[in-house]
């Protein structure tokens, strides 16, 4: 980031924290490149430095670049090629709203789907273990379901499927702590109310798998015989040896007795 952004976008924090960070960023801009005087020697001269991980002297310059030709028309690839810089650098939070600036601003770009795909990846890195609040999680998979609906026959269409798995995963995980912790406190409702929502919303995983067994184990209690062997029974079509299906087989055999 620029010092003129750096400090436009502290602004709100005080003016303590606006001039310390400003000396900082002063200090940093002494090594960053001059600015070449064409645009196109601009890009070239920013995508070798990316190209060689130089990423805030590469930031500078496509920076620079959609700040003086914003009505070029490769802005937007230095736009994204801006938010990649900071996604090399592991600062997903700022790539994120980077690669939002390609789809605000470039609408028409062919790099607005990529875009997509990448802010829910920098949303992905950044959501914390299943023990943890996980809407960067949840924001993770809205935005790659929000990619497969629009771009199903993407080339990154499978890498996103594969992502859109390990969410449902890491959520599944969390539900289905809450509806144990209620299961042993026997608010049955409440357990069951987590089960819903780990197989509607989260499917295919070993948290699906084990919140069928447990609304089906409620169920059974219950006396809700049918509905619970219906459970199990989606228990046994899961593909691939789960150890839950032999305990699905006991449990529909007990609830045909």
């Amino acid at each position: 980031m620029s010092v003129a952004r750096g400090i436009a976008a502290l602004a709100r924090s005080g003016p303590l924290v606006v001039v310390v960070v400003a000396a900082g960023l002063s200090a940093c801009a002494g090594g960053l490149p001059k600015v070449p005087a064409t645009p196109e020697a601009v890009l070239e001269r920013a995508d070798d430095l990316h190209r060689r991980g130089k990423y805030p002297q590469a930031v500078a310059l496509y920076e620079a670049f959609v700040e003086r030709y914003a009505g070029h028309d490769r802005a937007d690839y230095a736009q994204y090629q801006l938010a990649t810089c900071h996604f090399d650098m592991r600062d997903y939070a700022l790539a994120s709203v980077e690669y939002q600036v390609v789809i605000t601003n470039f609408g028409y770009s062919e790099w607005v789907d990529d875009a997509l795909f990448q802010i829910g990846v920098c949303y992905w890195r950044e959501a914390p273990k299943a023990a943890r609040d996980q809407q960067k999680s949840i924001d993770a998979l809205s935005r790659f379901s929000q990619f497969l609906q629009t771009y199903p026959e993407s080339a990154r269409a499978p890498e996103a499927r594969a992502y859109v798995k390990q969410i449902n995963a890491r959520l599944a995980e969390k539900a289905m702590t809450a509806a144990r912790w209620y299961e042993r406190r026997h608010e049955y409702g409440a357990a069951l109310i987590y089960c819903d929502k780990i197989i509607e919303s989260y499917p295919e995983n070993d948290g699906w798998v084990e919140a069928l067994y447990l609304k089906g184990t409620i169920l059974l209690a219950r006396g809700e015989n049918e509905s619970a062997i219906a459970q199990f029974t989606r228990i046994l079509e899961y593909p691939g040896n789960h150890p839950l299906k032999r305990q699905a087989q006991d449990k529909i055999r007990q609830a045909r007795r």
